[in-house]
């Protein structure tokens, strides 16, 4: 009884888990990401920070759409040029992408993503190892856009080695994957051709890049690409002995600088990722209470249905004890019945053992004198247990004996 109870328990236990994994939320991260890339490029990164750990947070979520939230927040924080933060949710995406069934494509991402963030946090000699990590089987899994920036980096570090033919192919196929999948990221491509074509002598196409660097860096409203195109103009005048166009271009760079304050900038995400961490204590500490009064609850109420069921079982056993104890009494009356009344029915009159006796030989034909010789006794005891036989059977003969 007890074990089909908990039999049924865990069934429907089940059944609810199941019904909860069916209706647990899901996440849409092309919307997301649309969402993410508004908000960074109308610098409300504290709006970013909110809707990410919003799915963070949510217990419903599975591990694929934790690594997509965190990737978010670390593209959102390098695009900053906070590193430190930048890897730290970059780490995280790994080791909740792990936990999902899209370990090889997670794998593939997260290498990629550091091959990144080690070229911009300019650590060539990672960047030459993790280089050679990288193989043809990783890069099934990534995107156009993630491959439109590995072929900037192999550019780049072509660069250094002055293979400017090698850099310009690469910064060109760069260019044609961004153009048609992620435009606003362009001028991150554009600045770089600057410095290549000034080391080719084609100001002409350095200044030509700076131009549509600016136009899209203004297109999709990133102050920090304005700022950047003006950077690295700037060192190009530098470089060609231009002076007058490189404090003039150094003077815009100053008054963007400031107008951008990105210290400003990390001062509120730093704050906002205090209260949120806070506010995060705070939820598990209320959580763990209601755990422990649930547990506590229930561990309760099992007591108690324990209880009963003992108090309910013990009933039953004693029921059923006073239940046989008196079917036993019903069968021995019964059978006593029976016996009285076999014993009335061969006996109705109540005789002694040596009348009865005397009674049979009778009926043979004996003489007192022969009865008594055969039950060693007198003739006249033998008369006298006859006249006792007379009184009993209320008889006056031996005849009707």
């Amino acid at each position: 009884m007890m074990i089909k109870t908990l039999l049924h328990l865990s069934i429907m236990l089940l059944m609810f888990g199941t019904f909860c994994q069916m209706y647990s939320q899901t996440y849409d991260f092309v919307e997301i990401g649309k969402k993410v890339t508004k908000h960074n490029n109308d610098s409300e990164f504290d709006q970013t920070i909110l809707l990410l750990e919003h799915i963070i947070e949510d217990k419903k979520a599975t591990h694929y759409e934790r690594y997509q939230a965190y990737s978010l927040k670390y593209q959102t924080y390098k695009r900053l040029f906070i590193y430190d933060k930048a890897n730290f949710n970059l780490d995280l995406a790994l080791e909740e992408g792990l936990k999902s069934e899209h370990k090889e494509l997670v794998s593939a991402q997260v290498k990629l993503e550091k091959l990144f963030l080690a070229f911009d946090s300019l650590k060539f000699d990672e960047v030459n190892q993790l280089l050679l990590a990288i193989d043809d089987e990783d890069l099934k899994y990534i995107t156009f856009r993630t491959q439109a920036y590995y072929y900037a980096v192999l550019g780049t570090m072509e660069l250094k080695r002055n293979e400017l033919k090698k850099t310009e192919q690469y910064y060109k196929k760069s260019i044609t994957l961004l153009e048609e999948h992620d435009p606003q990221n362009l001028p991150m491509i554009y600045r770089k051709q600057i410095d290549l074509y000034r080391k080719m002598n084609q100001y002409d196409k350095s200044i030509e890049s700076f131009e549509k660097g600016l136009y899209y860096a203004k297109e999709y409203n990133i102050d920090v690409y304005v700022l950047n195109m003006y950077f690295d103009l700037t060192y190009f005048y530098k470089q060609i002995g231009n002076l007058e166009k490189a404090v003039q271009t150094q003077e815009i760079c100053n008054i963007l600088a400031k107008e951008y304050n990105e210290g400003g900038v990390l001062g509120r995400l730093n704050v906002l990722e205090s209260q949120l961490m806070q506010e995060r204590i705070m939820k598990e500490e209320k959580r763990d209470r209601f755990i422990i009064l649930s547990l506590t609850g229930s561990l309760l109420l099992v007591l108690i249905l324990l209880l009963l069921l003992f108090r309910y079982l013990n009933r039953i056993r004693k029921n059923k004890q006073q239940l046989e104890e008196e079917n036993e009494r019903l069968r021995s009356d019964i059978l006593h019945l029976f016996s009285k009344t076999e014993s009335d029915v061969s006996n109705p009159v109540r005789l002694t053992e040596r009348q009865t006796e005397i009674i049979e030989l009778v009926k043979q034909g004996r003489t007192n004198k022969e009865i008594g010789n055969m039950l060693f006794v007198s003739e006249n005891t033998v008369k006298y247990h006859l006249k006792n036989i007379y009184e009993v059977l209320r008889v006056n003969s031996r005849v009707k004996l």
